[in-house]
């Protein structure tokens, strides 16, 4: 991927890179430190749960044998975890960044997507606007490694030019993954259109690049610090984690405060998918 961090104070070329790339890589934004004791108390979760192999340090995060665990938010919804987060995601530097970058004051969701991915496969491509397009499009997801992500421990890939794929914009990109057919039931309009229920484009990410027709691209390794900034168009997914460590990262959403938010997630306790947030359509 192409690095960022040169022009992290210059808000026109961002704003010029994001249009061209779907993307900004951001190697060292914010303070290894911080991020390091975010890790430390997330980690402490995970090994008061059996998840660690007690015999390594805690902050290795190396698995427990046979530990699954994938989607683990309600670690930072509260305590010390959420306290150290959202100072480094939700703090003045990163509001700043995105206030010079979009042009206007920035606001956020407030929930927060916590990852941490046992040694398996990764998550399957994507693009955010299908789980969280009700409000404004103008909206971007950071991605935050909380540690070093070498190819083998299985960081994020993108799919080159896939922001500007309009096949995928008309086609998958306007599906909401919280809609069913009134008229149909047990039938939702994603899976009839040929995609999966539970979001993915495609379980093939090669497959979406040689429709796309450009390339995979990630960083060699991803290292506590860095930021990866991108686009709710932007195809992007998982490496597989092929290593004995558990894979942590957050996602976090921004845009103007000005346009209207996704109301699945905003508020005290963000209601997310299915239940209430679940509408009908005719199919």
């Amino acid at each position: 991927m192409r690095e960022s961090d040169g022009v992290a104070g210059n808000p026109v070329e961002l704003r010029a890179r994001m249009e061209q790339d779907g993307y900004l890589y951001l190697p060292g934004f914010f303070d290894w430190n911080a991020i390091r004791d975010v890790r430390k108390e997330i980690c402490r979760v995970l090994a008061k749960e059996g998840l660690l192999d007690s015999s390594h340090p805690i902050t290795a995060a190396i698995a427990s044998p046979g530990a699954t665990v994938e989607f683990r938010p309600d670690i930072i919804r509260s305590g010390a975890p959420r306290k150290a987060l959202e100072k480094i995601i939700y703090g003045p530097q990163a509001m700043e960044f995105f206030t010079a970058f979009l042009g206007g004051e920035a606001t956020h969701y407030d929930y927060t997507w916590l990852r941490a991915i046992a040694p398996g496969k990764g998550t399957y491509p994507h693009c955010d606007v299908v789980f969280m397009g009700r409000g404004t499009k103008n909206l971007y997801t950071a991605w935050v490694p909380l540690g070093e992500i070498p190819l083998t421990v299985g960081g994020l890939i993108l799919v080159e030019g896939s922001h500007k794929h309009e096949a995928t914009r008309e086609g998958y990109c306007s599906h909401d993954v919280d809609t069913v057919c009134a008229n149909v039931p047990g039938h939702k309009p994603m899976e009839d259109a040929g995609y999966v229920d539970f979001g993915a484009i495609s379980q093939d990410i090669q497959a979406v690049r040689k429709q796309v027709g450009g390339r995979l691209l990630t960083a060699r390794e991803f290292g506590m610090g860095d930021v990866l900034i991108f686009s709710v168009y932007t195809v992007h997914g998982s490496l597989d984690n092929q290593s004995n460590e558990i894979r942590l990262s957050s996602d976090s959403r921004y845009q103007l405060a000005s346009e209207p938010l996704d109301e699945r997630w905003v508020g005290e306790n963000p209601p997310g998918h299915g239940g209430a947030s679940v509408r009908e359509l005719i199919c």
